[in-house]
Formats: C-alpha cells, sequence, structure tokens
C-alpha cells in the first residue's frame, strides 16, 4: 500500500493522497514549498519543500522566491485524526463534569482522551447504572431502564475508550483486546503531538 500523506493548502487540512500525487501538486504549483505535509512516522508537521522528492526538478515557487515565510509559532493544523476544538476538556475537572463532556461528544472516535476522561466517565456511568438497575429492581423493572441507559451510553463509551487508545499512540482497535484494552487505558499518554493528535493534557 502506498504511503499516505496529508498536506495543507493556504492552511487548511487536505484529504491524504500518494507521495506521485503531492508531485503532481506541486508540479501543478498547487502545492507550495511553504504548504506543510505529514505522513506516518513523521513527529510533526513540515515544510512541504524539506522534505524529499516532491518538488526534485522543480523551479522555486514564484511567492517564495522573494521570501519563505518562517513556520508558524502557532500549533499547526490538526494531525490526521484530530477533531474540532469541542473536545477541549471541561473547566472544574469534577468526574461528572468529564462524564459530560464525554456525553457531549457523543460520537468522536478521532483525536485523544486522558486517563482522567475515560476512568471519570467510566466510574460516573457505573454509579449511574447501579442506581437506575437498585430503583428499576425497587420498582419491579425487568431491567428494562438499564437496558434503555446501557444503549444510550454506548456510543460515547466506545468512542472515549477508542480515543483513550489514540492517547497511549495506538489503534483504537485495541479495545476489543480483553484485559489488553484495561492495561492499555491505564497507561498515562504519549507526550506531546502524536498521529492522533495533540496531547490533551496541554490543551
Amino acid at each position: 500500500m502506498s504511503e499516505k500523506y496529508f498536506y495543507t493548502i493556504k492552511g487548511v487540512r487536505q484529504a491524504p493522497v500518494t507521495l506521485d500525487e503531492l508531485k503532481s501538486l506541486a508540479a501543478r504549483q498547487e502545492l507550495k514549498r511553504s504548504d506543510l505535509v505529514w505522513t506516518e512516522g513523521m513527529a510533526a508537521w513540515q515544510r512541504a519543500g524539506s522534505t524529499a522528492d516532491i518538488f526534485q526538478g522543480l523551479p522555486p515557487d514564484l511567492d517564495t522566491v522573494q521570501q519563505t515565510p518562517p513556520l508558524p509559532a502557532a500549533t499547526p493544523p490538526p494531525l490526521p485524526g484530530t477533531p474540532a476544538a469541542k473536545t477541549a476538556g471541561p473547566t472544574d475537572n469534577s468526574f461528572f463534569s468529564w462524564y459530560l463532556h464525554v456525553l457531549k461528544n457523543y460520537a468522536v472516535f478521532d483525536g485523544r482522551a486522558r486517563r482522567r476522561e475515560f476512568w471519570s466517565f467510566a466510574l460516573v456511568n457505573f454509579c449511574i447504572g447501579l442506581v437506575i438497575s437498585l430503583f428499576g429492581a425497587l420498582c419491579g423493572d425487568s431491567g428494562v431502564l438499564y437496558t434503555l441507559y446501557t444503549f444510550a451510553t454506548l456510543i460515547p463509551y466506545i468512542g472515549v475508550g477508542i480515543r483513550r487508545m489514540h492517547d497511549t499512540d495506538r489503534s483504537g482497535w485495541w479495545i476489543l483486546l480483553p484485559i489488553g484494552n484495561l492495561i492499555y487505558w491505564a497507561e498515562d499518554g504519549k507526550p506531546g503531538t502524536n498521529r492522533f493528535g495533540t496531547d490533551p493534557k496541554a490543551s
């Protein structure tokens, strides 16, 4: 399988393409040397002009002959898979606030989730489920309320579990590994930016 490259044009991230497609974009002067590119194995976005082979044999960009702008001091466009800024954590850092935060990001499977986000949601979710189960038992309910709540929170539970794996720089498919998923969920996240996005502790 050909290596896929993400790239930006005027600061806007584009869909992944192959190296040959990048070369075609450069030849048509749609991709400039000052634009950014990223592929698996790169620690961060890089100038397209600093990536080998993309501009080989091509003349300098007309708009960069005079001056090449420096890399932006701010964080570059999000790495592939990074969701919008709505995944920023709550301000008060309480268990219930993290629980609500996960529910607000109901079906977000991209990006990263720190340990506090995942385990706060798991704890509060378990406690609410227990209360619903006890209440249902007292009211003679056959488990319908608990089943409805479980289905209602299943998608955000899967989402935060996948984002937690991303924080450890692992694919979300690792949530399917029994026992091992619990071990990985308990690991501290990889510091700095990884292939799934920026460090949630830094946001």
